[in-house]
């Protein structure tokens, strides 16, 4: 019985780290131009986003931001990581993220400069930047 309960604690033990990793996620990506995001504007660097749940942590040195995003269901896993921006003008706001083989997005809502991009009737195009994921 011992026996028996040791090991339900250890796969318990286990399974719980499992979850914990798979629930987070890290991507790397090289970003060659200023961007907007959460309303703070980060250089051009190269960045490391955590994904934990629903909220995202995007760091490169001492710059850094946390975003919330929201759930998006893609019709099929992602084929590539990738970081989504979407591009005004000279302007970049990053507005989501695909994890390869996933069918989960995460997408960032737009803030208070996007809308006011948009309410100048400015010329959206997205562009898509490849990352690597862990």
């Amino acid at each position: 019985m011992k026996k028996a309960a040791a090991l339900l604690i250890l796969t318990l033990m286990a399974l719980s780290k499992l979850a914990a990793a798979q629930s987070r996620k890290i991507v790397r990506a090289e970003v060659p131009f200023e961007f907007i995001t959460n309303g703070k504007t980060m250089p051009a660097a190269f960045y490391t986003i955590t994904v934990s749940g629903d909220s995202l942590l995007i760091r490169s040195g001492k710059s850094f931001v946390l975003a919330m995003s929201n759930a998006t269901w893609l019709s099929q896993p992602a084929v590539a990581t990738v970081l989504v921006f979407h591009r005004y003008g000279a302007h970049y706001l990053l507005s989501g993220i695909r994890c390869e083989g996933q069918d989960r997005g995460y997408e960032l809502p737009a803030g208070k400069t996007e809308m006011e991009l948009q309410s100048k009737n400015a010329t959206e195009g997205e562009i898509a930047l490849i990352a690597a994921a862990k």
